[in-house]
């Protein structure tokens, strides 16, 4: 079935092509049938143009045979120009009334002009608003500097005092008895708590942290150890 399919298709194709050979064969010789009876027509046209050409020729030679002269000579004529005849052209052309403007074409370039005008007054607005912003964020930016290096200070002076303060307690507690500077840190913020045992000398903080009670003494080890572990990190600020 596959193999008659195939003849069957074979066989249109090569009847298609026959068909398309036909065409083309018949649009050739037609083509050459036009240009033939183009060229025909042209021969008797140009042959009959010579013989007026020659005529022409031979009359115009026995014209100047005749004169005795070149037909160059005739056709010389004097320039007037030289003579002043041209000076009527020419204040004709000097007295012709001036071109005046469309007056819609003024109009039109004046509003054009107004245009332009307007948006660079526009631009100018804008620029001077532009100017005013960068004036304005310049001042806040100082501003916000000189708040910086004021609160840098502020906090440089609070630490300052801070450590004051943390010296002086951490000399007060190590002059107590271990025992009483221990029901003090069992109830004490366990944060400022060890903060105050990490300034301690080692031998006073042991023996504090030997009277406290043995849950306050395990976590406030657990924090000191994070704390040397950590040497940034400072151990006893609130939050």
């Amino acid at each position: 079935m596959l193999f008659r399919l195939l003849h069957i298709a074979c066989g249109l194709m090569i009847i298609l092509l026959g068909a398309k050979v036909y065409d083309l064969v018949g649009y050739v010789d037609a083509s050459t049938n036009s240009s033939l009876m183009s060229s025909a027509v042209a021969q008797p046209t140009t042959s009959q143009a010579s013989p007026n050409a020659d005529a022409e020729g031979t009359a115009s030679k026995s014209s100047e045979a005749q004169d005795g002269k070149p037909a160059q000579q005739k056709l010389a004529s004097p320039d007037l120009c030289k003579a002043g005849g041209c000076q009527g052209a020419l204040q004709s052309a000097n007295e012709m009334a001036p071109i005046t403007p469309d007056p819609g074409l003024k109009a039109e370039l004046a509003a054009r002009q107004q245009e332009l005008d307007r948006k660079a007054a526009a631009l100018e607005d804008r620029q001077r608003l532009v100017d005013a912003a960068e004036e304005e964020l310049q001042r806040r930016m100082t501003a916000l500097q000189t708040s910086r290096s004021q609160f840098e200070e502020t906090a440089r002076h609070s630490d300052e005092l801070l450590n004051q303060d943390a010296e002086r307690l951490v000399r007060i507690y190590e002059a107590m008895k271990p025992v009483d500077a221990a029901a003090i840190f069992n109830i004490l913020d366990l944060r400022v708590g060890v903060g105050l045992l990490n300034r301690m000398s080692p031998r006073k903080a042991s023996a504090i942290m030997e009277a406290m009670s043995p849950q306050r003494a395990i976590l406030a080890t657990q924090m000191l150890a994070n704390a040397h572990a950590h040497p940034g990190m400072r151990v006893g600020d609130n939050g």
